[in-house]
């Protein structure tokens, strides 16, 4: 009885260590990638990551604003934009996203290899799809702004609140466009190609441990985990690939 007690004291005494769960702060384009990277993670460690996405002008704002957080991922040059929160030589590269255009999966794919080929598609079409830019969307913005431009008269702009892939697969619009990692991981759509030359566009994603992280150890081990080289492939089939 007396060792019971004696046991029982000594386990009220010992320190009790919260799970180091990890909350990470991105945008879209890179949500497909680190949903399937976190679940591998938490099966081999216990440890659950929280995933708080957004436009890449929310996400940025998230970390601006010091919302509670471990690790960021960002593209340039929103990335740079709020570097002074986070810790110090913590930055490592993700990948580039490229900009494609992207078709209701069985449906020709049209020539969009030059860009007067591609100008021709969008005239051709019933509408354009891309994230709403005024929904602090970057990759809706640069859509927007593109479609804008003299030469793509007559083709019809349409922002949606979703994602290009979305737009396609739950909106009923016949393109989409925008970065080809919130494309290829709709299910239902099919990425025709990227942007020609003239056009060519991407973003690349960077991240790092937050300053005022909560579990700094943490969000850099799995920062280690998601940037080793067996994680290329995960990456690459959510339309990230390699950083250059």
């Amino acid at each position: 009885m007396m060792l019971r007690t004696m046991l029982a004291a000594t386990l009220l005494l010992m320190p009790i260590t919260a799970q180091a769960d990890i909350t990470v702060l991105t945008s879209g384009g890179t949500n497909p990638g680190l949903r399937a990277l976190s679940a591998t993670w938490t099966a081999e460690t216990g440890k659950q990551v929280t995933i708080v996405g957004g436009t890449v002008t929310r996400a940025r704002d998230n970390v601006q604003n010091k919302l509670p957080g471990d690790l960021a991922l960002l593209p340039l040059p929103q990335f740079d934009e709020v570097s002074a929160n986070y810790k110090s030589g913590t930055a490592k590269p993700i990948g580039r996203v490229h900009f494609g255009l992207a078709v209701k999966a069985g449906t020709p794919h049209p020539d969009i290899s030059t860009l007067p080929k591609f100008i021709a598609v969008m005239k051709a079409g019933s509408g354009v799809g891309f994230t709403d830019p005024a929904r602090g969307s970057a990759a809706g913005k640069w859509v927007a702004d593109l479609l804008a431009q003299p030469e793509y008269s007559g083709v019809k702009p349409m922002p949606t609140a979703g994602t290009p892939g979305q737009a396609i697969a739950r909106d009923g619009i016949q393109y989409g466009l925008g970065p080809i990692s919130e494309e290829v991981t709709v299910p239902g759509v099919e990425v025709v190609g990227t942007l020609p030359g003239a056009i060519a566009k991407h973003f690349d994603y960077s991240a790092a441990v937050l300053g005022h992280a909560m579990q700094a150890d943490e969000a850099a081990a799995f920062l280690a985990y998601i940037t080793r080289p067996e994680a290329r492939a995960v990456w690459k089939s959510t339309g990230v690939e390699n950083p250059s």
